[in-house]
């Protein structure tokens, strides 16, 4: 996720991250040591090659970044391979969507559902931050969706903190309306997603949603009169709000678990 650029933060951060990667696989710095290509270290930059003026800019670029990587290396001697991993890891918990897989989804529209069932016509929606509403005619708007343990997050690429997250409490159901288009429902709201890759998120959905279930003990029955009994497995309302049990309701042509 590092190499691919999935992991937002500085350059100064990345160059650390690579150099602590030199120094997991080479040891200390040296002039003999195998070294790998730019790479295997750093996300690249927007490639250009098609764009002769901006070739030798990128190699100047990738050679400053190379040499601030070295020099970063030089620093980290006497340190240990599992000392190298284990502050390469320390340094990238340090992202909020850490453990997520990171997918990248078009937004392509928005329904808000109504209490009977029915909902407005779907919208193309182009939305920052996340609302249940958008602009007609509006362009798509390119996201990751992260897919975690414990939710669903949307992010802009490149920004450290989510556009929205939904705990799966508040997820009533998802599948493919398509094969390049995934919908999630959550609470009074459609997200429609268009992706190559619908079938990978909708297996890692199904694994945690059922991890989650596993997890969450039954609730007692209770009378029609009486409100429900507190789960404590619950986070608090204004931390993750839910809107009762996740129940899968898929569409047709969603994949089952």
């Amino acid at each position: 996720m590092v190499l691919r650029g999935y992991v937002p933060t500085s350059e100064e951060t990345l160059q650390t991250l690579a150099a602590l990667r030199l120094q997991s696989l080479n040891s200390d710095f040296s002039t003999h040591a195998p070294f790998p290509r730019l790479e295997e270290l750093f996300p690249p930059h927007q490639r250009a090659e098609r764009d002769q003026r901006l070739r030798g800019r990128l190699r100047e670029e990738g050679a400053s970044t190379m040499a601030a990587i070295v020099e970063k290396w030089k620093l980290l001697q006497g340190m240990g391979r599992p000392e190298a991993m284990a502050a390469y890891v320390a340094l990238v918990r340090e992202w909020p969507g850490f453990g997520s897989t990171l997918f990248d989804v078009d937004l392509r529209a928005v329904r808000r559902r109504r209490g009977g069932g029915g909902g407005q016509p779907w919208q193309r929606a182009a939305l920052t931050p996340l609302s249940p509403q958008s602009p007609v005619g509006a362009s798509p708007q390119r996201l990751w969706l992260g897919i975690g343990a414990k939710a669903v997050s949307l992010y802009k690429p490149g920004e450290p903190e989510p556009l929205d997250s939904f705990c799966y409490g508040r997820i009533s159901s998802f599948g493919a309306s398509d094969s390049s288009t995934f919908r999630l429902s959550v609470e009074d709201r459609d997200l429609l997603f268009e992706t190559s890759q619908v079938d990978e998120i909708a297996q890692l959905l199904n694994t945690y949603l059922a991890s989650a279930g596993a997890r969450r003990p039954p609730r007692p029955q209770e009378p029609a009169t009486s409100p429900p009994a507190p789960d404590p497995t619950t986070p608090p309302q204004g931390l993750c709000p839910t809107a009762g049990p996740w129940q899968h309701r898929p569409p047709v042509g969603s994949f089952h678990s």
